[in-house]
């Protein structure tokens, strides 16, 4: 079984889809450009918050905020979401953010709520935390994430920070601002950040434009510049062992059909996620082809889920978690699939995910207590 309520420890939630700013390798827009049409807007309602936090973890230890399509910051009952968790569990919460939206005030309202320390939990995020998605200064966040205000952002971090509230510094490195990493780690040290984080992306593995760039359109569709990996130091280690892959196998499909999977949400991180329609996956990959692509791991996942069960099977507005988490597919399928090849049920995303021989999730990240 995938989970019980009893092995859930960590909670990993979109409350929105809905987002500010136009990254140039999220999925919810066309490479920096307009946000993709097929793509269904959506956030919860209270109503849906009292469902998804009702009480029924009783070891639930953590809740992580943080947005596959959208920033926790755009949903009108954030803060409402972060009341609830504090009054029905005893988790700690991780709300991640551009921050380049809402009022001074209303980072201070946040920065008020998330002052909890855990040192007793399990959970290796033993205190509240605000992780501020900041990948450069003035003259370079802007490259990345694309709409948003470094001004405003540091005038929020501000007073998030005058609060009383606990903040991480999220820095994304690439070529155009990996000369910035040590002056934004002391911004961040001057400022009050208790940690900065170096962020090392995988995603140049997956570029239509090779492993060395990535496009970045404007809303008309045209390229305006591209994107490049940082210097080694600064590369996801494993993206070396993604082009090995390759070359060994063939195709990257023939390994995902021998690959071993070690499922990180369940085994490492007793994790269970909730996206922005209310409905519970195994891990926020998973849902991810919930939502239109193109590729093949979106098509396999539609295949070998949707196409058998329909799309309401796991929705906390048509069920409730004792149901979803009995469901076939939860209780039995889903780690069955694990031991067998593609064309008997493995998912694409299961193996690309945490297949052993590939997991660049792990690696991607290098922190410095500040």
């Amino acid at each position: 079984m995938y989970h019980t309520f009893d092995t859930v420890k960590d909670m990993h939630v979109e409350i929105t889809n809905r987002c500010n700013a136009a990254c140039p390798m999220c999925a919810r827009n066309d490479f920096g450009g307009k946000t993709k049409e097929d793509l269904e807007l959506d956030e919860w309602t209270r109503g849906d918050i009292n469902r998804i936090f009702d009480r029924q973890f009783p070891d639930l230890e953590n809740v992580m905020f943080c947005g596959t399509h959208g920033d926790p910051c755009v949903a009108k009952e954030s803060l409402y979401a972060i009341e609830r968790i504090k009054d029905t569990t005893d988790a700690t919460v991780e709300f991640y953010s551009n921050a380049s939206l809402r009022t001074p005030e209303w980072w201070k309202d946040l920065g008020k709520l998330m002052q909890d320390k855990k040192p007793d939990h399990w959970h290796y995020r033993k205190n509240d935390l605000a992780i501020f998605s900041i990948d450069g200064l003035a003259d370079t966040n802007h490259l990345y994430r694309r709409g948003t205000d470094f001004e405003k952002i540091m005038a929020n971090a501000e007073a998030f920070l005058s609060a009383g509230g606990i903040a991480r510094w999220d820095f994304i490195v690439f070529k155009h601002n990996e000369h910035q990493v040590e002056q934004a780690e002391a911004l961040a040290k001057k400022m009050g950040f208790k940690q900065f984080r170096i962020r090392k992306t995988s995603r140049f593995d997956y570029s239509p434009d090779g492993p060395d760039k990535w496009r970045v359109k404007n809303k008309q569709g045209e390229v305006e510049y591209y994107l490049e990996p940082p210097k080694e130091e600064y590369r996801n280690p494993q993206s070396t062992k993604f082009q090995e892959l390759k070359q060994h196998f063939g195709t990257i499909e023939k390994y995902y059909d021998v690959a071993s999977i070690d499922c990180l949400y369940r085994n490492e991180f007793k994790r269970i996620y909730v996206n922005a329609h209310a409905e519970v996956y195994p891990c926020c990959y998973i849902s991810d082809d919930s939502y239109p692509h193109k590729n093949a791991i979106f098509k396999d996942t539609q295949e070998k889920i949707f196409k058998k069960y329909g799309t309401e099977f796991n929705s906390l507005r048509t069920n409730s978690w004792n149901d979803i988490l009995n469901h076939p597919w939860f209780a039995e399928e889903l780690e069955a699939s694990w031991n067998k090849d593609l064309a008997n049920g493995k998912l694409m995303r299961c193996a690309r995910t945490c297949g052993k021989g590939y997991s660049p999730i792990k690696s991607q990240s290098t922190d410095t207590t500040l």
